[in-house]
């Protein structure tokens, strides 16, 4: 557990980030799918401020993980070759379009056509960002990190939190019922669900891979059993948020169930990230 309260700011980082990033595909999905009025796209425009500043944030969390943050630009030195160096690469151009984005929205410089257009390129990068921090510590060295379930549980965080912060969003301005109305909800929670099961088969096939590893100085085992707790605040909080996104699509006080399901994604990508890191066993003899 102290390792993973070490990574504490990159926790939020790939929490927030992930979060933030998905609520653009969620977005991009409402807005190809409902003609909104100017006044309810206009309001929904300054309401993208909010995943904005949650990627910001996460963002900022990120640099109190450097000793010195001016070394984060020597991170760009191995991009083609080193896993972090990408994410970076991706996290930047996300960032730069996403910045963009937000400010042409807020002060009403977007036309219908401009918007989707904006959104849809967000949306792509949202998912190649997502995807970039599930591979930014895929080390041989590592080799409870070095598999394809940190990325299906990046991509599923994104979907799944990102569809709930995307519906918050469309709830704030007013906009949501108008996107249910034209079969945004289907969509929305096919998304969900398809995030949800990213994140939970990533999660599970993680910890059994890791159960069956040991090292000269560690125990995949003992990780796994540090790590229970997490898991099941996770996978629990992952479910739960769904569940209010249902019940918010389905008439159920969308405004408060959908407050709440933001609450619990954030708690369970948290939680997540946590296990990720705790199930760190750094390369050895292992059999």
């Amino acid at each position: 557990m102290d390792a993973a309260l070490h990574e504490l700011p990159l926790a939020l980082f790939t929490t927030l980030a992930s979060i933030g990033a998905g609520a653009f595909i969620a977005l991009a999905i409402a807005f190809f799918k409902t003609s909104f009025t100017e006044e309810k796209a206009r309001a929904i425009d300054k309401a993208t401020l909010v995943p904005t500043v949650v990627v910001l944030v996460g963002f900022v969390a990120a640099f109190f993980h450097l000793a010195n943050p001016m070394n984060a630009m020597n991170v760009f030195a191995g991009i083609g070759r080193s896993p972090l160096s990408n994410e970076l690469c991706v996290a930047s151009l996300f960032a730069v379009a996403m910045i963009v984005y937000a400010i042409l929205a807020f002060t009403g410089k977007l036309s219908e056509g401009s918007r989707k257009g904006f959104l849809a390129v967000l949306a792509v990068l949202a998912a190649a960002f997502a995807a970039a921090m599930g591979m930014a510590y895929s080390l041989p060295t590592v080799p409870t990190w070095d598999s394809p379930w940190p990325v299906a549980q990046m991509l599923g965080y994104a979907l799944l939190g990102g569809a709930v912060m995307g519906a918050f969003v469309l709830s704030f301005a007013d906009g949501f019922d108008d996107a249910l109305a034209v079969g945004f909800k289907g969509t929305v929670l096919g998304l969900a669900g398809v995030g949800l099961v990213l994140a939970v088969l990533g999660l599970a096939m993680m910890v059994v891979g890791a159960n069956g590893l040991q090292t000269a100085i560690a125990s995949g085992a003992v990780l796994v059993g540090q790590a229970m707790g997490c898991v099941i605040v996770a996978i629990i909080a992952l479910v739960v948020a769904f569940g209010l996104l249902f019940k918010a699509c389905n008439g159920g006080e969308s405004r408060g169930s959908l407050i709440g399901a933001v609450a619990l994604a954030l708690v369970g990508v948290l939680a997540g990230r946590f296990v990720f890191y705790i199930l760190y066993l750094s390369v050895g003899i292992f059999f």
